[in-house]
Parts: structure tokens; sequence; C-alpha cells
């Protein structure tokens, strides 16, 4: 063993290259095996002939790497070199021979040139962090790592002034190279300097003011659970069953070490609440009851993420996936303290507002930080804020398989004491300041892993031995609680959101992550539909609400971390690959199915409650808390509107025509876009489809501008680009004249490394090329021109711009077909605008986010996810720009492969990175086929986030719309009204839900405009007289009954019941 370290006296993290010569005597030709083991890259030379090559850098394991040769009789030459990429830097090399046993008839001479017998190299006195537990009492340990030349009849002294006699320990011989000796001293009450010899038959050196440090007493909590990937390492169909299966075996394992000492006894928790959710439905009475009897000894622990969830589920998604949480409490008695989210390297901040009213105080995060930076230094502990300041104790752990590389797993002694005590000294050079540490780990060193006993046996035995550290194998919030009642004083606060940078992986699948993006739209509207219906005294019914509930789930599954196969990359067409991808899809497809049937259903629930006339009519409803007004687009029969003819249609509340155009036609119906203003809050609106008037062509327009009186929108036909687009409101120019690529220009790029990894310089760029003008018109609703051109790795392009004539607005509309590609690309939009002095916001789940500033520290920089929209601000106003379909951007340059700490923008330029296909594995190798998605786009002097969420959420959330056909009239009806409305605009309706309990709605409200406000009851209009106004956590549980008046900080969410006569 050679430690270049110490030979050359440098500082551990210095980059260099060693060489290491020796000489094998060997008393016949034999076949040997070299058994290698350095730190990062090795190459292996015998007789001038390379052996061995390892070039990745690792940390040392003697033996790691078994290398067969064939020596010669007599001499052999045998080099090593040896690379240094940072930290430690060694070789050891041992010959074996092929059974591993010590080869026979070998002689080495090496260093005999240089050095005499005897000679020490070199003694690193180290004290160790144990505290030993032996037949004289209590013990710690001194350490020396020797490395000499070989010693004979060794003896070490060991003296202090406050011992009454030295310490005299006899060794014996010392072999050549590098040799660890311990040595069992006193406990020390202080740190202590002492004297120590080493003598041996020809040699003596003494050192003196070695300090022996006063020993800290420490604790690991030791949390075993099972990471859950829905897939990866096996298909979701066999995966899905397992992880109740595991709960099974959990509880085998608990009856198994009953009379173990209570540190060792095991314990587990469930990672996420979907399996426990689906074994309380589905395993015998007595196997849940057993279940519930360890969770409530202690020794079983229910987490509170549904999955480990992606950046790209809805606030209102992240509400639903808490709800099995009530059932947990209310029917069985489980306590939910904690939140696992293992793998993923973000979380939705709005999490920490649903968890500070029902009892989850801790956050624990288990990151994975491939493909991404790792927040702080080191494992870390903080309180972490909402926008509006509640507060959930966030720890940002090490891998959640720290125990695994501890090996825990093989339940051996000595891995464990290397992986502990290295890893206690690593934090203590980090400055890690508490006496109890956290590691996660599982029954085998994978993912899916079942639940193993073993390590009950391995802690048994170590803390038999040692009396510190102390390991326990605890349930997830037993470290989080000694942190809180110990340290909760003084640690940090962070107010920020916490960016995810593994969304780009849903880049690979476009398409059904635009599906799942407009699809939780769709339920959002529907189940507010329904609360609307059950405002106003229709019943809905049990069956309703669990199709809800299931279509909530299917997108949740959609939107959780694993999409795929192991090896979804590296062989895109195994079949694992397929199987897993055909039904990680079928996730988002079933919700899109069942969100198509629920909104029909939930319209259904209101039809009672909206007039009917004696002529067709289109019923127009509003599920959000503001006034709009927005686009449509229906089917409607031809009976109603024959394909020939047009029909005014008239809006019944002020008898004007509004604006209509029809898209395209089938044999029963045509599509129509039809725009309508000022549809009540939470209330409706009665279109009258009118006689037939003669059709209006079309009007034609300058191919290359459109105007309006809002916006001067100029193209480049022969790039397709806007060129200029002038905001006569504001009079600004927003394109940036100097930008390469003008608002609007879809470009390929190509990572130009087989092994996918980001790096700047790594990437080709080509715009979309031969683009043609394919025309322009203009109609009732929008102006608009289309664009065709080729790109890489698509079978065609086109794209429109449609300037609103009804709005102050302008859509970007894009259509590409997609080539089946396997070599690493993306595709994007570029909008580099001009706006003086602006900054970027935007919308995450429940708050807004200003990159680089409030986000978690090296959370996601180089990219982000946007719910509803982005916001580029200054003193004068904002441009607010979002997408329906594509959630992923990079601000202010295309950023990849800077990995930056803080983001950087230096320009007010954004890049809708559409698809990409970069994951080395779990996401999309591939994805083909026609995709559309659009933009929606406005500038407005109102520079607040009020003005921003009223219209991206106009755009993107549905006005749902349904034809009703002549009927008898019913007289009492209005032709427009609000069911339920308060004043206060920047109180922000999320959604509303029926209270489970069949009594009122629930409303999730959210502050947009970081100012206090309230909701006075007598400020409420309702069609129906209010009761009761209750305010309520995520889960519907009161926690305050009765209110006349509910109280808003700053960007809050709060959940209110309403209840009426």
């Amino acid at each position: 063993m050679l430690d270049f370290v110490s030979l050359f006296a440098v500082e551990p993290g210095r980059l260099g290259i060693a060489y290491a010569f020796c000489l094998l005597n060997s008393a016949t030709e034999q076949d040997v095996l070299l058994k290698v083991g350095s730190n990062d890259g090795v190459r292996i030379w015998l007789n001038e002939n390379l052996v061995h090559d390892h070039h990745v850098a690792r940390a040392l394991v003697v033996g790691e790497d078994p290398v067969p040769v064939r020596l010669k009789k007599g001499q052999n030459r045998l080099l090593g070199k040896v690379e240094n990429l940072g930290g430690s830097w060694a070789l050891s090399v041992q010959v074996k021979d092929n059974d591993e046993q010590p080869a026979q008839g070998i002689a080495s001479a090496s260093a005999t040139e240089r050095f005499s017998l005897q000679d020490i190299f070199s003694v690193r006195w180290q004290p160790s962090p144990v505290i030993l537990r032996t037949a004289q009492g209590e013990a710690q340990l001194l350490q020396a790592e020797i490395l000499s030349n070989g010693l004979e009849e060794v003896v070490c002294r060991i003296s202090t002034a406050g011992w009454p006699e030295e310490k005299i320990f006899w060794i014996g011989d010392v072999p050549v190279g590098n040799r660890m000796l311990e040595f069992q001293l006193p406990v020390v009450a202080n740190d202590t300097p002492l004297t120590i010899s080493l003598e041996s038959k020809t040699h003596r050196q003494i050192w003196k003011e070695i300090v022996l440090q006063k020993p800290r007493r420490r604790t690991v909590y030791l949390v075993q659970h099972t990471h859950t990937d829905i897939g990866y390492t096996r298909p979701q169909s066999e995966m899905l069953a397992e992880h109740l299966r595991y709960i099974d075996y959990a509880l085998d394992c608990c009856d198994a070490t009953d009379d173990f000492p209570d540190d060792a006894k095991f314990r587990w928790t469930c990672e996420v609440a979907w399996p426990v959710q689906e074994f309380l439905k589905r395993q015998p009475p007595a196997q849940v009851a057993r279940f519930l009897r360890r969770v409530q000894e202690g020794r079983i622990e229910v987490a509170g993420m549904f999955l480990n969830m992606a950046e790209t589920a809805t606030e209102n998604s992240m509400a639903a996936s808490l709800q099995p949480l009530l059932e947990f409490k209310q029917k069985y008695g489980i306590p939910v303290r904690t939140a696992m989210q293992n793998d993923v390297n973000g979380a939705a901040w709005c999490l920490v507002d649903y968890f500070s009213g029902i009892g989850v105080k801790y956050l624990t995060m288990g990151i994975n930080k491939t493909r991404s930076l790792l927040p702080f230094d080191l494992p870390t502990a903080f309180w972490w804020e909402s926008p509006s300041g509640k507060r959930t104790l966030a720890y940002r752990a090490e891998h959640y398989h720290l125990g695994n590389v501890w090996r825990m797993h093989e339940g051996r002694l000595g891995p464990l004491r290397d992986g502990v005590l290295g890893y206690l000294a690593q934090l203590d050079q980090n400055g890690y300041r508490f006496d109890h540490a956290y590691a996660q780990f599982s029954g085998y060193h994978t993912d899916n892993s079942p639940p193993a006993v073993i390590t009950s046996r391995l802690i048994r035995r170590w803390n038999e031995i040692y009396a510190s550290p102390k390991l326990r194998l605890a349930t997830a919030h037993e470290f989080f609680q000694w942190v809180e009642e110990e340290k909760g004083a003084e640690l940090p606060v962070y107010r920020a959101a916490w960016p995810d940078w593994w969304t780009d992986g849903f880049g690979s699948a476009a398409r059904e992550t635009a599906a799942a993006r407009t699809t939780h739209v769709s339920l959002q509207t529907s189940e507010t539909t329904l609360a609307l219906a059950a405002w106003l005294g229709t019943p809905i019914t049990a069956q309703a609400r669990e199709r809800l509930q299931y279509a909530q789930e299917q997108l949740l599954f959609y939107d959780e971390h694993t999409f795929g196969a192991a090896e979804s990359v590296g062989d895109p067409q195994a079949e694992n690959t397929r199987v897993q991808w055909n039904q990680k899809s079928a996730y988002v497809w079933d919700a899109a199915k069942l969100a198509g049937m629920l909104r029909d259903e939930a319209f259904a629930t209101l039809r009672e409650n909206l007039p009917t006339a004696d002529v067709p009519t289109i019923a127009v409803c509003n599920t959000l808390n503001w006034e709009r007004s927005g686009l449509i687009e229906l089917f409607i029969d031809h009976e109603i509107i024959p394909q020939n003819s047009a029909r005014r249609i008239i809006d019944a509340a002020t008898g004007r025509e509004i604006a209509a155009q029809r898209l395209h036609t089938r044999t029963e119906g045509s599509f129509w876009l039809l725009w309508v203003d000022k549809v009540p809050a939470l209330g409706y609106k009665i279109l009258r489809i009118g006689e037939t008037q003669k059709t209006v062509p079309p009007r034609a327009i300058a191919a290359n501008l459109l105007e309006n009186a809002f916006y001067r929108l100029e193209t480049d036909p022969a790039t397709g680009d806007i060129l200029r687009l002038f905001d006569k409101e504001l009079k600004v120019e927003l394109v940036d004249p100097n930008a390469k690529w003008k608002i609007g220009r879809l470009f390929h790029e190509q990572l130009n490394d087989a092994q996918r990894q980001l790096k700047i310089g790594a990437f080709t760029r080509t715009p979309a090329k031969n683009v043609r003008l394919l025309g322009s018109a203009g109609g009732p609703v929008w102006q608009s021109v289309q664009f065709s051109g080729d790109l890489a790795g698509c079978d065609g392009v086109k794209w429109e711009y449609r300037l609103f004539e009804t709005t102050k607005r302008i859509d970007l509309h894009f259509t590409l077909r997609k080539q089946p590609i396997t070599d690493p690309e993306a595709i994007y939009v570029a909008f580099p605008f001009q706006f003086d002095g602006g900054k970027f916001a935007y919308e995450a789940q429940g708050g807004f986010v200003t990159p680089g500033e409030n986000q978690i520290p090296r959370s996601a920089s180089d990219w982000q996810t946007v719910q509803n929209f982005i916001s580029l601000r200054n003193q004068s106003g904002q441009v607010v720009l979002g997408s329906n379909e594509i959630p992923l951007v990079q601000f202010g340059d295309l950023n990849l492969g800077k990995w930056q700490e803080k983001a950087q923008i230096a320009q007010p330029h954004v890049y809708s990175w559409v698809m990409n296909n970069y994951w080395f594995t779990n996401f999309s190798a591939t994805q083909e086929g026609e995709l559309h998605w659009s933009y929606y786009l406005t500038s407005t002097a109102e520079a607040g986030n009020t003005a921003a969420v009223q219209f991206s959420w106009g755009a993107r959330i549905p006005l749902p719309a349904q034809v009703i056909p002549a009927g008898r009239p019913k007289a009492e009806r209005q032709s427009a009204a609000s069911w339920l409305n308060w004043p206060a605009a920047n109180i922000i309706l999320v959604a509303a839900r029926p209270s489970p309990d069949g009594k009122g709605i629930l409303c999730h409200l959210r502050e947009v405009a970081g100012i206090t406000a309230k909701m006075e009851l007598s400020e409420i209009k309702s069609v129906k007289k209010i009761k009761q106004m209750d305010e309520v956590n995520v889960l519907g549980e009161i926690l305050q009954k009765n209110l006349r008046t509910v109280r808003f900080a700053p960007y809050e969410v709060k959940f209110i019941r309403l209840r009426a006569q």
C-alpha cells in the first residue's frame, strides 16, 4: 500500500500523477491475480506490457480490480501510474493465486535500493471518533497509520500528565507497506496532549503534543425504507403489487426483532402514501390491524407524500395528492408527521402551506445529485417557509442509499465502521454542528428494494461493541424531532422555492406532458363546476367524487418522477423499455379520457340552474372568481348551425353580436371559436344562436404586417420571425433588435456528446429553413399569418401568429412532425424581449419566483418549470407569456452546460424548451409524430401579480360551455349571473370542491398581490344565503369555526368552507 499524500507531503486535494515501481521475483512461471485498488485513474504495466487501465474517479477499495497476469520465472518488472483528481491518493497491489490466496514463491524487491530495512516513512496519528465498550469500562481509540519498509519487535508507549503510568502496547512485527494500528486509551474529559514513542528492534521515534481530543457522543439515526420507483427496475405492473408485499414483509421483520434491544429493533418508514392507501384497501382486516399496531408502537411510520413528485404537477393536484391522509387520520388513527421526497431534487413550494395545517412538521429530501447541483455544502436542516411565512422543518439529506454505500445490507461490521466513521469525519471537516446524524438505506442496494432484517442484527452487534457513535434503527421523524427540540431556534430560514433540476426529462415526452397540463386544468375546472352545482343545491354523488379522485391519481402517476426503464435510453427498443413507457404514458391518456367525461358530467349538474330559450343557446360558465372575457372552442352540430350558413350569436345580456369564427368542419358539425365578453365571476352567461346571416369571407391583410388598436406586428417572410412588435399603449418596441433570433424563431439543437453530458460548447443549433409564407387573413376574433418550413429532425413544421381583435393578446401556434431520432437533440422557440430594466418572475406551484433570488441555493437554475406565466417587469409595466402545453424555459440565454449555482440573467430573453432527449436513463430516448403547442402573450401597464394571474389563468383555464337546444323558456332565469363572489380581486380561487361531508363547499384560496387582505362574510355575494364560514386545512378539517372575517397575510394560502342555509 502506497499513500502518496504522505510520501510526497502534499495536500490531499492537489492534482498530480505518481509512479510506483516494484520487482517481483518468481521462483516459477505462474498465473497470478494482481488485486489492484486505487483512488482515481490507474494504469499497471508488467514487463513493459499494459495489463490494467482504469480511468474512473473513485474511493480506494483494496483489491477492487482483479487483474489476471502471467509471471515469468525470475525477475518481473511491475510499474503503476496513479492519477490524483482531488482528495486521497493511494495505490494498493496484492499478489494472489487464482483462488485468491497469497501467491507462493514470490519475493518483492520494492524500495530496497533507496530505503534501508526498519525505516519508518511516515506515521499519521489520528484520534478515532469511536468509544469502545470494554471489560474495564469505556475506552477511546487512537489510530496510527504507519508507512514503513518493515519493522520488527515494535513497542508503543503513550503517556500524559494526568495518568498514573504510561500505557505500553506490544505490537510485534509490522510488515512492509501501510498498516493501521489502534490503541485503546481512557476516555478523556478534555483535549489532552500525549507523548508517544514508537520503538522497534533498530529504530525509535518520539512524538510530543499529539492531542487526544475529547470524543463527541454521537448518535446516527438509520431509516430503512424502499425507494418507490413506479417502474424503472421492473415494469409498473409488477412493482405496484410489490410495494404492498413489502409492507407485509416489514411486519414480519418487526416480529422477528421484538426481543432485540430497542435501538436494533426493525423499523420501517413507508416512503410514500400510495402503497399504504392500497394496503389498507386490499389487505385482510387482521393484516391491517397488525399494521396499525406497529404504527402505534412507532415501529412503522407513514410519510405524507403520495409519490415522489416532479414539478410538473399543479398546486391543485398537489392538494389532491394529500387527500389520502384524511382517511389515514380519521378512519385508522395513523399520525403523519413527516414527508419524504427521495431521488428528486426539488419540491413544490405550495406543500409548505398545505403541511402547516395538517400536522406534517418535517420534510426530508434524499436527493440524488445526478445531473444537478446539490443544495448546501453538507446535510442541512432549515426552516423552509412558504411565500406567506408558514414553516416546515426541512432537511437536505444525503442520497437515500447512504447506508447502502456503507454496505449495511451486507451485515458486516468492517465496511459499516469504515463508512460511518468516514462519513462523520467528513461531516466534521465540512462544519456539521450536530452530534446527531441521519442516514437512509434500503434492505438491498437497489430502488424498489424489499425490507431486510440483517441490519437489525448488525446494529445490535455494533452497539454491543461501541458506546459511540450509537446507531439507532429509527423511523423518519425521530431525527427531525430531535433537531426541532434541540436546535430549532438556531436553524437558518429560507423563504424560497425549491425548483427541480429533473423536470427537464419531461421534455422527452412533449406530447404526453402537454396532455397532462391541459388535463390538469380540465379537472380543475370540472371540480369547481361540481362545487358550484353543490352550492346551488344539486347533490354530488360519491361516485362522481370517486371518478374525479381517480382521474387526479392518474395524473399524479404521470407527474411522479419515474418515467420508464433503467435502460430506456441505452436500449430504447427493449421489451422492458417499451412496456414501461406504454404503461407510463397510459396514465395521462386515461386521465385525459376521464377528464372529458367529467367535463360533461360536471356541466350536467348545473343544467337545471341555467335558463333555456325558444332558440338554441350556448351556456358559458366561469370557474374563476373574477369577471373575465375569453375564447371558447366549441363543437356545434350542423342541425344547430348548418354547414353552409352562418348564424348571428348574440350575447343575451347585452343584445350585441359576439365575435365568432368557424375553425374547421366535420360531417356532423363544426368547431367554432367564440369570443365571449364579461362572463360573471363564478357564474354564467347565455349566448343566443340567432337568425341566419350572410357568410363574411376572411378579409385580406398584408402578408408581413398585422396591426390593430393594441400592437403593430411585423414579420420577416424569409425567416418567419416576429421582427418587430410595437405596443401602442406602452409606446415601446418589445423585440430585441440585436438578438440573433427574433420572437417566434423555431430552432433545433444537437448535443455532440454520445455520453449526453451537458457542457458549454457541445451544441450545434440550426433554425428552421426554407421558410414559406402560407397566407394571412383577418377575422372577427383575430388576424393571423401562417408559415411553414423545414427543421432538423422533423418532417416539416408550421406556425401561426394570431393578433386578437377582441383584446390585447397575441397567440403563437406551432405544429411539427417529429422524426424518431435517438441521438441527443432538442427543439426551442425564442422570445428575445426588449424591456428596459426588466426583471423576470414566474409562477411556480403556489408562489412567484424571481430566478436566482427567492429559490433554495443550487436548486434548478439553468432551466425552470413554469406553471401559468412568465412576467418581465419594469417600472412602467410588464410583458406576460405562458403556454398551455410547454412548461420548460431557459432565462436570459441558452444555459445548458453552465450548471449555475445561481441563475444569472444578463438579458431579457426567454427560450421555451419544447422537447429534448438528453437523459441517459429513465426518460424517453425518442419521440415521434405530430405535436401542436401554443403560447399566449400580452403587455400591460399594470406591473403587479394580479394582472399577470388574471391574464394567464384566463388564457389557460377554459370557460366551460355547452349548446342547449331550443326549449321552453325559463322566465325566472337571468341571462348572466354570478352565483358566488367576493370583492378582493387579489384573493384568487385556485379551485373549489364539494365538501367531503356533503355540507357546503371547500374553497382553495391564495393571495397574489403580496399585500394583507381579508374576506368579510358580509361582503360575499351569493345566490344562496351563507349559513357559516369556517377556516379548514387542505384536508377539510376545521381549524376555526363560524368566522365573520378571514384575514390573509401577503401570498397566504387558505382553505375556506362555506355552508349555505
